[in-house]
């Protein structure tokens, strides 16, 4: 597995005690279902079926599926030759970790406190 899988799931288990249980459910729950997309995906691409649109795939990175995807593509080889997908894939990556750090900075500092 890449490094920076590991290290995007060592810090997810880092935070996750921090956050709301319900919003570490969700998280889990989006990235368990990313994952099961990629495997289906690739399934079909083997069988020749119909197939997971790539806008899907990249729409659940988005809202915090990108571990999972990250993880999809590694174990199941699946979208890793596809340069245009990558790098739509890494934007989401790059958007989905700055939402979420601002979140985090407007939920935790101390200039914030007044508007909780």
């Amino acid at each position: 597995m890449s490094k920076f899988a590991w290290l995007m799931l060592l810090l997810i288990g880092a935070i996750w005690g921090a956050v709301q249980p319900w919003l570490a459910g969700v998280y889990g729950l989006i990235n368990l279902l990313t994952f099961a997309l990629y495997y289906r995906d690739k399934s079909a691409a083997k069988q020749g079926k119909w197939r997971v649109q790539e806008s899907t795939l990249q729409f659940f990175a988005l809202i915090g599926g990108w571990p999972a995807a990250l993880l999809g593509q590694y174990h199941l080889r699946h979208k890793t030759q596809k340069s245009s997908f990558k790098r739509l894939l890494w934007c989401c990556i790059i958007l989905n970790s700055a939402g979420i750090s601002l979140l985090c900075y407007l939920l935790w500092h101390p200039l914030f406190d007044a508007y909780r």
